[in-house]
């Protein structure tokens, strides 16, 4: 009798151990996509949520010499929804023309989410540029 009440309660104690990890897991959502172009460029984007905070990253990547230029803007898409742009500079290192756009809601050095920045789940496309993926 002794060990079948110690096996309940160490059940009883896993159940409970487990229960903050999956209620956590529950409420996140993460959420990644790439592109490549027909040429040496992409992109990549990714939006996470955990609670009340959303993060999203969208970046863009082209070799040297492929008419993308330091200074040139590309806008960002959302489900259609223009929601930023991001300046292009060129990567002292690779040369490479690069660029980044970020939004959290924990706003301290970063961009803070647009007013417009759409509902996002997967399947979501993202535009940066010449460039579209779908979140997944």
């Amino acid at each position: 009798m002794k060990f079948a009440a110690l096996a309940a309660l160490a059940a009883i104690s896993a159940l409970t151990a487990i229960s903050p990890a999956n209620a956590q897991t529950a409420s996140r959502l993460r959420l990644l996509c790439t592109a490549d172009g027909a040429t040496d460029h992409s992109i990549s984007a990714r939006f996470e949520q955990r609670g009340a905070r959303k993060k999203f990253d969208a970046s863009f990547e082209a070799a040297p010499n492929l008419g993308f230029s330091a200074g040139q803007f590309l806008t960002v898409r959302v489900a259609g929804v223009n929601v930023g742009s991001m300046r292009l500079i060129r990567d002292a290192a690779s040369r490479d023309i690069i660029g980044d756009l970020e939004f959290d809601t924990r706003v301290d050095d970063g961009n803070p989410f647009p007013a417009n920045f759409p509902a996002v789940r997967s399947g979501t496309n993202v535009r940066v540029g010449p460039l579209a993926c779908s979140l997944r």
